[in-house]
């Protein structure tokens, strides 16, 4: 019994502890007072909470961006250039892929991972261009050697010449050339000797080994043609007067008079392609350049250009308009990569892409010069690495030397940290209490300044010292 009489009172005496420490001590209801000022005050402050809970509500649904720049931490010595280029004047087989920078390095007709598609004047495709073209063995004329001219007897053709002999001989063979090149003087002693050599054959009347001067009489048959190399061997079969079959073989006797004996009574071009003698183009040939570079990572350039071992080029002559399909730096982003991409960063990741670039005058380079930056892109755990650029394009024009497509970077030492970050839920809960507690306070106190003034106010009407 006296234990029970002891932890009763303890009991007893908790709870009247914990009463005496309650901070929201309740008012009796019949001790309190509803009126019409603080019944609309009580309901526009329950409007004031809902707007404001719906609004951090949805901040907090909200993702925040944050971007910051520090100094580029990549540890990359080199750096992945994707692109996709169509040339719509350059055949394949004179497109060359350059590259240079300022550490020194320079390379030239880049082939590896590299492809080249042929394309005719209204983008079709006509196939795959080799990666690079065979080589060309050149002969020595056979004069030289014992110290004899060689006469120059083959027929020169302009725009009629060509005509009548195309339609006279079942074949016809036209050597282009300019007397500036020297591919050209190189093959001239070589043709005339052949064309001596094939006149002598039984077939000598079906056919006909012809040269026409680009910068003479033959320079309208030229521009007729498209030539824009030199020299170039076209192939007319058929009594056509243009053709776009191209002689890509050796330059030497053997091959040259081989090739007449094999082709004069063959109507089609298909075996003489598929032994790699003849190329078949198109009015308007060009080309679309397509692959991957790797580039050391310091201010550089690589550029397409017009390149040949066995050719010479007219620099008046060559059009480098052409069309991006694609421009990127880094490692390809796939489409989901981009989908969780801001739309900004997607749009920078290839500025260049869909776009036109037309030369508008004789020997033009059309020049791209990219400012490169490293953007890395944080989703949670998860972090997408790409490369922001951004492209300025001009064009010049150049007298002294080939025009060329150039792409000329610089890559920036500053990397920028894009992070997306959402509201933590102890903040949400924080600002939810702050938003009920001073809307409830502040409408407590203009409940309590409207009730306190309005008796006050009936007070002093009551002792008529207000009327």
């Amino acid at each position: 019994k006296v234990t029970r009489q002891h932890a009763a009172p303890d009991c007893k005496s908790i709870m009247e502890w914990l009463k005496s420490v309650h901070f929201y001590r309740k008012v009796p209801a019949d001790l309190t007072e509803a009126t019409l000022a603080g019944g609309t005050i009580s309901l526009l402050s329950s409007l004031a909470m809902a707007y404001l809970f719906v609004s951090n509500f949805r901040s907090f649904l909200q993702i925040e961006t944050v971007t910051s720049v520090r100094l580029d931490e990549s540890q990359e010595k080199k750096i992945q250039i994707n692109f996709n280029v169509t040339l719509h004047h350059l055949p394949c087989r004179f497109a060359s892929v350059d590259i240079a920078d300022v550490m020194g390095t320079h390379l030239q007709n880049v082939s590896a991972n590299i492809v080249k598609t042929r394309l005719d004047a209204d983008g079709g495709v006509l196939g795959r261009a080799a990666a690079r073209p065979r080589p060309v063995e050149h002969a020595v004329a056979r004069s030289v050697d014992l110290g004899v001219p060689v006469p120059k007897v083959s027929p020169e053709l302009d725009v009629d010449g060509m005509r009548e002999a195309a339609r006279s001989r079942k074949l016809v063979l036209v050597n282009y050339y300019a007397p500036w090149c020297p591919w050209s003087r190189r093959l001239q002693p070589v043709w005339e000797e052949a064309y001596a050599n094939v006149m002598q054959k039984p077939f000598a009347r079906d056919v006909l080994m012809a040269k026409a001067d680009c910068t003479g009489a033959g320079a309208n048959l030229c521009r007729e043609q498209h030539i824009h190399a030199f020299p170039t061997v076209r192939v007319y079969r058929h009594h056509a007067a243009v053709s776009h079959e191209s002689y890509v073989g050796d330059r030497t006797h053997e091959a040259l008079e081989r090739f007449v004996e094999e082709n004069v009574h063959d109507d089609d071009h298909e075996e003489a392609v598929r032994s790699g003698e003849s190329e078949v183009g198109g009015v308007g040939e060009g080309c679309l350049v397509k692959g991957v570079v790797l580039v050391n990572r310091v201010p550089g350039n690589f550029h397409i250009s017009a390149h040949s071992k066995a050719h010479s080029f007219q620099p008046g002559q060559l059009n480098m308009t052409h069309e991006i399909g694609r421009m990127t730096f880094g490692r390809p982003l796939t489409p989901a990569m981009l989908r969780l991409l801001p739309d900004d960063v997607a749009a920078a990741h290839d500025v260049l892409a869909r776009t036109l670039h037309v030369a508008t005058g004789q020997n033009t380079t059309l020049e791209h010069y990219l400012k490169v930056v490293h953007t890395s892109h944080v989703l949670g755990r998860r972090q997408i690495d790409t490369y922001q650029y951004t492209a300025n394009s001009n064009n010049y024009q150049d007298g002294g030397s080939l025009p060329s497509a150039v792409f000329s970077y610089d890559m920036s030492p500053m990397q920028v940290l894009v992070q997306t970050e959402r509201k933590s839920l102890a903040s949400f809960l924080t600002q939810l209490c702050a938003i009920i507690g001073g809307v409830f306070t502040v409408t407590g106190l203009v409940d309590g300044v409207v009730y306190h003034g309005s008796a006050t106010l009936k007070r002093k009407m009551q002792l008529g010292k207000i009327v």
